[in-house]
């Protein structure tokens, strides 16, 4: 068996979603028991920085030619299949970012390939993937049984952090080969950042959510100052993102991204079952809302009835007198 991981790259280091992929591809490996596995990462990026985190079996290659300099959804599809092809990966993984939701369509059709999103990676009793995705917004959870010769896997954060299984670095290799023509049919006309220097809210350990009972863009920063304390970040929920108080890079749920914090912090979000979706990862889910009957309490830890105003300050408080003491 062949697996081929795309490794996204942000600011010239290795994105934490890819390295959890290509870290539980080794495990995957290791349980099938004879597997190749390589790499890929677009961008320009340092070999040395690759290969101080990307650890294990394998090789990583690097593309770095200039049409690759900003985000064209056919010139990186084109790419990445025509190195998938060349490897001859029977099994394509992606962390599901919210560019791969972009381009694992494009990659998975150039290559013939079954899609399968935003799924739970394991091998099954004769060492090949056994893919667990959720439906209808994760109250349904199914196995898929992939029937064509090469599957492309989108991995969900929730489910896929593994340890590395190696202390070894891999060889990473230059791949400027496999660099297509750019066609110009869809130029990508401006660039637009938020939060550039901000975490990237699916990589926290701690995020702090607020939703339309926060009760608007003014309350976001009684948020801000909790998360600042707990060394995490601001997230926020489609109510809360539709009605301008945050931009979408930061909404979560089945719409918005899926994450996996080691605490999540729900300020006045009422629990819908698409937001729930996003946060089935969750490890210590801590809900604060005025309404003691909002479903978010179900699927909470721990829970506080109080408004925003009331509870958030305090917490913030006693977190930082906490940390005085310390």
């Amino acid at each position: 068996m062949t697996y081929f991981v795309l490794l996204e790259q942000r600011n010239a280091t290795l994105s934490e979603v890819s390295l959890d992929v290509w870290n539980a591809v080794q495990h995957l490996a290791a349980d099938a028991g004879c597997a190749e596995i390589y790499g890929v990462v677009i961008g320009d990026i340092d070999d040395g920085v690759v290969s101080s985190l990307c650890y294990g079996n394998g090789q990583v290659y690097v593309l770095r030619d200039k049409a690759f300099d900003r985000y064209a959804p056919s010139v990186y599809a084109q790419a990445i299949a025509e190195l998938a092809a060349e490897t001859g990966a029977e099994h394509v993984f992606l962390a599901a970012t919210a560019r791969v939701r972009d381009l694992a369509p494009r990659i998975a059709m150039r290559l013939g390939a079954a899609l399968v999103s935003d799924c739970a990676l394991k091998a099954d009793d004769q060492g090949f993937p056994k893919a667990t995705t959720a439906l209808y917004a994760g109250s349904v959870r199914a196995v898929a049984h992939v029937r064509t010769e090469i599957a492309v896997y989108t991995l969900g954060a929730q489910a896929n952090r593994s340890a590395r299984i190696s202390s070894s670095p891999v060889e990473v290799r230059n791949a400027d080969a496999f660099c297509p023509e750019f066609s110009g049919w869809n130029p990508l006309l401006e660039e637009v950042r938020y939060f550039t220097a901000r975490r990237d809210i699916s990589e926290s350990d701690i995020i702090v959510a607020g939703g339309r009972g926060v009760g608007g863009r003014d309350n976001f920063v009684l948020l801000e100052s909790l998360a600042e304390a707990l060394g995490g970040v601001v997230g926020a929920s489609r109510s809360a993102v539709d009605e301008g108080w945050r931009p979408h890079a930061d909404q979560i749920g089945q719409t918005g991204k899926s994450v996996a914090p080691k605490l999540y912090i729900a300020c006045g979000i009422s629990g819908a079952v698409q937001h729930l979706a996003g946060i089935s990862g969750a490890g210590i889910v801590v809900a604060i809302n005025r309404d003691r009957e909002a479903p978010i309490f179900s699927a909470a830890d721990y829970g506080v009835v109080g408004t925003i105003e009331e509870v958030v300050p305090r917490l913030d408080s006693a977190v930082r007198s906490f940390q005085r003491l310390k």
